[in-house]
């Protein structure tokens, strides 16, 4: 069993816009580049670390504010909800990045980036963003 499994995109966790799923796939490729880094060894999973967390300081809040954007637009009922949740990650990441730049790259804390970045992106896709998708429709 792998120890980093990926994760798939699929059409359940559409949002209803084209280019809101296509950020949130491109999230998923990095995370899979993650997952395969790890699976090499200690050595590349702290490089593919350290370059996800990286990128994860610019795109997040490049998608959130758009994301947010088209919440408000079609008037989705989690809009502030969802802008909680973005604080969160953005200050829950913020952290880790901190922690990565101050420590000498300890796989305890590529291990729980890893973790918490896959369970932050499948669940909230699935409860929060997902609800975009009948507002959309509308």
């Amino acid at each position: 069993m792998n120890m980093y499994p990926t994760l798939s995109w699929d059409e359940s966790l559409s949002t209803g816009l084209p280019r809101l799923d296509a950020h949130h796939q491109e999230l998923f490729a990095r995370y899979n580049e993650l997952s395969k880094a790890l699976a090499h060894g200690s050595a590349a999973g702290r490089t593919a670390t350290g370059e996800l967390l990286d990128f994860l300081q610019f795109y997040a809040a490049w998608h959130f504010e758009r994301e947010e954007e088209c919440m408000e637009e079609y008037r989705c009922p989690v809009a502030a909800a969802n802008r909680q949740a973005h604080a969160h990650f953005v200050a829950t990441f913020g952290e880790f990045y901190e922690l990565w730049q101050e420590s000498d790259a300890d796989l305890e804390l590529v291990q729980k980036t890893y973790a918490e970045l896959g369970n932050w992106l499948v669940n909230h896709i699935q409860r929060i963003d997902t609800q975009l998708r009948p507002c959309v429709q509308e």
